[in-house]
């Protein structure tokens, strides 16, 4: 596309470019159009002249070769603005699919932390309402604003021939109307986004109580919410409000300016006409023309209103758009190795902004050996666990594995080669088997139904209505609490991980099945090496390594023996956990 296109759509440009020739044709079939409508008054002016006094003595042969002409004129102008309709058409379409397709894969590409600073429903309104704003701009917006200027400079040009002091005559009302517009788009620039930010908060938080159902019918919180909900609409319709008030200002003007202008051409026109400069078939032309302008004129607004609301469209999807996406990797040559399992932090700092979550963590652990991992909340156990997997980003070469950087390692090789559980367990709306296969879609069954049994949800399965066919409902919501971690565990252990992080995974399971997940794990232990992020210590006692963080250091390290010889923080967390155990047996 040529440069003007690059520097107005920006980034959506290369879309465009697979569609140039659409687009060319498009642009034929305007031409084509107005070139054919602008012939029509000059036609219909010579017949107008035929039927005059002193016109040619065969005059109703003259008017019907004139008549013939102006069909034709107009079945040309038929034709060439369905080829536009369609030719536009289809590339606003292919546009729409393929800047959603690039949304969403933008959108997968971000790191985590976009995540925790952006809004669910504002991300879903942006590949919504914004889109179709854009599409709306390209499908009718474009071809309009064009035919506008193709219209008024055609008959321009063709009424300056006619009469060019009438011509001057008619453009007076222009400039004025050309600072409306430009004051016009400004306005609705900005009340239009305004708009689109409001219609972000409605979705978010439309999209929150949906998700959180459960609890707000629970804490009987459902006229509290309405409320919420009707003040953030109050706020989404007085904005739209907003901008009605602006259409309603300034769309009527078109129409008005046009009559403006239809008034002088009768009346510098008729006097023309009267004092034998203008003819009646010239003068009738002039008119036709001024109708031809009445349109693109009156639409001008119109379109105005939505090239702004593309824009704005267009640069909230582009402030998605322009995010860094994370680094894949920095990719060798040829295949990598197969992942040991090998984690090594070396001086390991981590802050969200000037907040220090971690701080110069060292530590090493072996392929195949457990490290468990313990602290009080905010401790920076969840950070940490998370640098492994590159969910999120610190220094470069501050975290490795199998003594390389863990930037280094291909990011699909590398997440492929780790199963982690998070403390917060997600489901999609499908099958336990589908939920539990994620990470390996064409897994056999067999497979799908030893990994559940491995998490410990043999039982459950057999008891749900369907077996692993059963639907889990959105988020899992027809499972439990532990049946919903079993599933993530499953998940997990499916892929056969070489490296395991279980971030508080098994808060919500029974001591007993934890007990029998753990011994699984234990049976594997040498094949992966595991990371368990608990608040219950007997879940960590069989680890080979323990660290104890606070303030996001390592304040305690060993094995269970060695720190309950140590006699300080986990062993008295560990003495307290234990009497509490034993105050609710009896």
């Amino acid at each position: 596309m040529a440069e003007g296109p690059e520097r107005l759509f920006g980034p959506f440009a290369p879309y465009l470019r697979p569609y140039r020739r659409h687009i060319g044709l498009g642009l034929a079939s305007i031409a084509v159009a107005q070139a054919a409508t602008a012939r029509i008054p000059v036609v219909l002016g010579r017949a107008v002249d035929a039927i005059a006094p002193g016109g040619p003595p065969d005059a109703m042969a003259a008017v019907a070769g004139h008549t013939a002409q102006m069909l034709l004129l107009a079945a040309v102008a038929a034709v060439a603005n369905h080829g536009m309709r369609r030719f536009f058409g289809i590339t606003a379409t292919h546009l729409e699919f393929d800047i959603r397709a690039a949304y969403l894969a933008r959108l997968l590409r971000l790191p985590l932390s976009f995540y925790q600073e952006q809004r669910t429903g504002d991300l879903m309104s942006r590949a919504t309402n914004d889109l179709n704003a854009v599409r709306v701009f390209f499908t009718y917006g474009l071809r309009s604003l064009i035919e506008a200027v193709l219209a008024l400079s055609l008959s321009l040009a063709m009424m300056g021939a006619l009469d060019w002091r009438l011509t001057l005559v008619v453009l007076l009302p222009l400039p004025v109307f050309s600072l409306l517009l430009i004051r016009m788009a400004a306005v609705v620039h900005t009340r239009f986004r305004a708009v689109q930010e409001m219609f972000g908060d409605l979705s978010t938080l439309i999209q929150e109580h949906l998700a959180g159902m459960r609890v707000v019918k629970t804490y009987v919180q459902g006229q509290q919410q309405l409320a919420a909900f009707e003040r953030l609409n109050d706020g989404y319709l007085a904005r739209n409000r907003s901008l009605i008030r602006t259409h309603a200002v300034y769309h009527p003007l078109s129409p008005l300016v046009a009559a403006v202008g239809l008034g002088l051409v009768l009346w510098f026109g008729g006097r023309a006409v009267i004092e034998g400069r203008l003819t009646p078939g010239g003068f009738a032309a002039f008119t036709a023309y001024l109708t031809v302008l009445i349109r693109p004129v009156a639409a001008l607004g119109w379109v105005i209103d939505r090239l702004q609301r593309s824009v704005v469209a267009m640069r909230r999807i582009n402030d998605v758009m322009a995010v860094e996406p994370a680094a894949t990797a920095d990719v060798t040559a040829g295949t990598p190795p197969p992942i040991r399992g090998q984690i090594h932090f070396r001086g390991t700092t981590f802050r969200y902004g000037e907040q220090v979550i971690l701080d110069d963590i060292n530590l090493e652990v072996a392929p195949g050996q457990t490290l468990g991992i313990v602290g009080p909340v905010g401790s920076g156990k969840t950070t940490l666990v998370r640098l492994i997997p590159r969910l999120i980003e610190t220094e470069p070469g501050q975290v490795a594995i199998d003594g390389k950087a863990v930037s280094e390692w291909p990011l699909a090789h590398l997440r492929q080669s780790i199963g982690y559980v998070s403390q917060l367990p997600f489901l999609f709306s499908a099958t336990v088997a589908e939920n539990v296969a994620y990470g390996a879609p064409d897994t056999g069954r067999d497979r799908v139904a030893a990994a559940a049994e491995a998490a410990g949800l043999g039982p459950d399965i057999d008891g749900l209505p369907d077996g692993l066919d059963t639907m889990v409902g959105e988020r899992g919501v027809t499972l439990s609490g532990g049946q919903k971690q079993r599933a993530t565990l499953a998940r997990a252990l499916l892929v056969e991980p070489r490296i395991l992080v279980l971030d508080d995974a098994l808060s919500a399971v029974d001591t007993r099945t934890e007990a029998a997940i753990l011994g699984h794990l234990r049976r594997q232990s040498g094949q992966c090496t595991v990371v368990l992020v608990a608040h219950r210590l007997s879940t960590l006692q069989h680890a080979d390594v323990i660290i104890v963080l606070e303030h996001g250091r390592i304040v305690e390290q060993g094995s269970h023996a060695e720190l309950m010889a140590l006699g300080g923080r986990y062993a008295d967390t560990w003495r307290r956990q234990q009497l509490a155990a034993e105050l609710e047996q009896l």
